[in-house]
């Protein structure tokens, strides 16, 4: 089941990778070729939501006496430090930018930093990937304090009243000033698909998990090529494929090759520096007098070293690192 889902999340990372590649070719005028096709890749967002429902859920089925501390704690450690680090590069990429253009006007300010650093849940973060972040972070608060009080049926519960408040500011239009944007996400429905989905599996379901792969795959490639527009509602159009692909690989109960192991291993990684590694290797590529987006070559190089240098991170970085924080 682990497999099968571990290797989802790689996908999930490299669609947002994609994603970003055409749309920065698309910025400079350039043509993005094939990579036209995932020009709605952002949707691998949806893809991580729906896992983090899944997953939050079936790792702490049994360990409701843990507490919500324990919870938060293992929480903590798995996203803050290593987005910690990738910010403080990413601070410093741009404080290098800046001394070599000698220009700082768009250095952030110390608002945007602390903001950042605290992964507030308000949009203008340092690093354009982090707002999901924030989102998953209201989750997990969410959960440890519903889950370890009232169990799984009080943690899906507060689900349905967030996701409920959510759809009903989208549908009504309130027009509230953007800082309420991220915290009135209407995409946290999402996580509620994927802590029905573990409950699902825990309680025996296993019916139909070929379907549901396949459909959930070709929705997906519908969705991600533009085909069906977001407009619909993209909790809908994007989430509900993305939880019939969660649902089959965990039904299935797939055997994976090691390879797509170790790519969704390293898909937080990924996922965290890709837009870090665009800027630097995009930098000295403009310096060499080649366009870092104006060939599918460079592109799909762009591609590949932040897969590269994500892997390489997670193997000699991340894993020391995790051993360590089990020991903690």
């Amino acid at each position: 089941m682990i497999g099968g889902l571990q290797m989802l999340r790689g996908v999930a990372a490299t669609l947002v990778v994609l994603f970003h590649l055409q749309a920065a070719a698309v910025a400079e005028g350039h043509d993005p070729g094939i990579l036209a096709w995932f020009r709605v890749g952002e949707v691998g967002v949806d893809v991580f939501f729906v896992l983090s429902g899944f997953v939050i859920f079936h790792a702490v089925r049994g360990r409701q006496q843990l507490g919500a501390g324990w919870f938060l704690r293992q929480r903590f450690w798995r996203i803050f430090p290593p987005y910690w680090a990738v910010l403080a590069l990413t601070l410093l990429a741009m404080a290098g930018l800046a001394l070599m253009r000698g220009d700082w006007s768009e250095w952030p300010d110390a608002w945007r930093i602390l903001l950042s650093v605290l992964l507030l849940p308000l949009p203008d973060q340092v690093m354009a990937v982090a707002w999901t972040l924030t989102v998953e972070g209201m989750f997990y608060l969410l959960f440890a304090a519903t889950y370890f009080r009232f169990g799984a049926r009080g943690a899906i519960a507060a689900l349905v009243v967030w996701s409920a408040i959510t759809l009903g500011v989208k549908l009504v239009d309130l027009g509230l000033p953007r800082m309420f944007g991220v915290i009135l996400y209407s995409g946290v429905i999402e996580f509620l698909f994927g802590g029905l989905i573990s409950l699902a599996i825990a309680a025996g379901w296993r019916a139909g998990a070929i379907p549901a792969v396949v459909l959930g795959t070709l929705g997906l490639a519908v969705v991600v090529s533009g085909q069906v527009g977001l407009d619909w509602g993209r909790a809908w159009v994007a989430g509900l494929p993305a939880a019939a692909l969660v649902y089959g690989l965990a039904a299935g109960n797939w055997r994976m090759p090691d390879w797509t192991l170790v790519w969704g291993e390293a898909s937080y990684l990924l996922y965290l520096v890709h837009l870090l590694v665009f800027s630097i290797a995009g930098t000295i590529l403009r310096m060499a007098g080649i366009a870092p987006y104006g060939s599918l070559m460079s592109m799909l190089g762009l591609g590949v070293l932040a897969t590269a240098v994500s892997v390489a991170a997670t193997i000699w970085l991340e894993r020391p690192y995790r051993a360590w924080t089990r020991g903690r």
